[in-house]
């Protein structure tokens, strides 16, 4: 790892808002909510297909952080902007909580 880690800054917050746009334009937060708390009216087919969608963000960002060889830091600025955006667009902070932990815990 080079000493001039922030340069992929740019990069990295560009990447992160354009995943979690991607997440928001298919599980709008309302329905992640649901989801993620258990409650609602979801049929087993929607719930599967949410499930996949997180799945295919959690490989998107896995696969970028892999590419870049983004160090502890790079990672951190990839997760932490991710997040602020998903709260930006919207999302409950419980939601943003689980999707974090079950993307650390599938990634650790």
């Amino acid at each position: 790892m080079g000493l001039l880690f922030w340069k992929n800054n740019k990069a990295i917050d560009a990447f992160a808002q354009a995943v979690a746009d991607d997440l928001y334009s298919y599980v709008q937060p309302d329905i992640a909510r649901q989801h993620v708390s258990g409650r609602g009216d979801m049929s087993k087919k929607k719930k599967a297909k949410i499930e996949q969608k997180f799945t295919d963000i959690r490989l998107q960002i896995k696969r970028f952080a892999d590419s870049r060889s983004l160090g502890i830091y790079g990672k951190a600025r990839l997760q932490k902007q991710f997040n602020e955006r998903l709260q930006e667009l919207g999302y409950h902070i419980d939601v943003v909580n689980k999707i974090t932990e079950n993307f650390l815990l599938q990634n650790a």
